[in-house]
């Protein structure tokens, strides 16, 4: 008797081992679900309460409209130069000039926002590692 209750036990600690294995892989795709859903959520609320996710959410010191319009830029296309950097803000303001860009660009530089890179005989303009972490952190894309 005693035997056959711990055979007993023993199939149903497999079974129920069996099931916790079998529930886990039903709820992986659900909290990947959950977990997109909040980062949407997080997305939603950054746009209801700052009219939009902009560069001041990540680089708040920066209060130039024209270095913030370079920083959009930035972020729809790196490795850019100045000359594509100037005609993507003017399609933007309407009005842009050379060496106004160019300064905020070495502005940008400086502050360590904007790196800059040889490529050929042009100097090209990214965002910086540190400014991509924190536009990744604020979306929910990394920790």
């Amino acid at each position: 008797m005693a035997d056959e209750l711990a055979e007993e036990i023993q199939k149903l600690n497999a079974r129920i081992s069996e099931l916790e294995q079998m529930l886990s892989q039903i709820l992986r795709p659900l909290q990947q679900v959950q977990m997109g859903t909040s980062q949407y959520i997080r997305l939603l609320q950054l746009a209801m309460e700052h009219g939009g996710l902009s560069p001041e959410l990540v680089v708040p010191e920066i209060k130039d409209p024209i270095a913030i319009e370079i920083i959009r830029v930035l972020l729809d296309s790196s490795q850019q130069n100045i000359s594509e950097i100037t005609e993507r803000v003017r399609n933007r303001r309407g009005t842009a000039s050379r060496r106004i860009i160019r300064e905020r660009v070495q502005d940008l530089v400086e502050m360590q926002v904007v790196e800059k890179t040889q490529k050929g005989q042009l100097n090209v303009y990214s965002l910086s590692e540190n400014v991509l972490k924190k536009w990744a952190r604020l979306l929910g894309l990394s920790q």
